[in-house]
């Protein structure tokens, strides 16, 4: 079975780079699109949701006590929140300090309009794996749910992102292990600036 190098992949995509270059890529990339009768996507009016996110944000947290935080506890920080490729998803990542220590997490929220609802992924330095959560609009609010496993255990969660201003909004967080929902945790979100374009 022959395999191919790192190096040869390498240089075949230098290759390729290197004989369509130069091409202008908007304008024809457009026209070849438009040629073809396909119809270029844009970005659903959903995503303005996730939009009005973008920007530099204060956070003031609170956790209430629980399994995995006892005794609950407090923490500040700065959500970093940009438009990711082709204006389809928001690209967010936070980072805040606490008694327990540095906490790092990133994740993309998208509007997904094939099954016309709002998708999440999350990873951070406290948890394991990733947590999926999918959200609808009810209200005023934008209302997410998935599972988790927190501490080997598997547990219901739900995000609602709520009283959002220009400035500032709130994410209240819950969690479910069986014995009925519980408030986990509420960031308090203050603008700083716009996020850079």
């Amino acid at each position: 079975m022959k395999t191919v190098s790192l190096t040869a992949l390498l240089a075949a995509g230098w290759m390729y780079f290197a004989a369509f270059g130069d091409e202008k890529p908007a304008a024809k990339k457009k026209g070849a699109a438009a040629a073809a009768g396909m119809p270029l996507a844009t970005p659903a009016p959903e995503m303005k949701e996730l939009r009005d996110m973008i920007g530099v944000w204060t956070t003031t947290e609170k956790f209430e006590p629980s399994p995995w935080m006892p005794s609950g506890g407090t923490a500040s920080g700065v959500n970093t929140v940009r438009l990711g490729p082709g204006g389809f998803s928001v690209i967010i990542d936070q980072r805040s300090k606490s008694a327990m220590g540095a906490f790092t997490g990133h994740g993309v929220l998208t509007w997904d309009p094939n099954d016309k609802v709002y998708r999440f992924v999350w990873v951070d330095s406290m948890t394991p794996g990733a947590v999926f959560e999918t959200g609808r609009k009810d209200g005023d609010r934008l209302v997410l749910t998935g599972e988790a496993t927190m501490m080997g255990k598997k547990v219901a969660v739900k995000d609602v992102i709520a009283d959002r201003t220009p400035t500032s909004y709130t994410l209240t967080s819950y969690m479910n292990d069986g014995t009925g929902e519980k408030k986990a945790m509420s960031i308090r979100f203050a603008k700083q600036e716009a996020a850079k374009k």
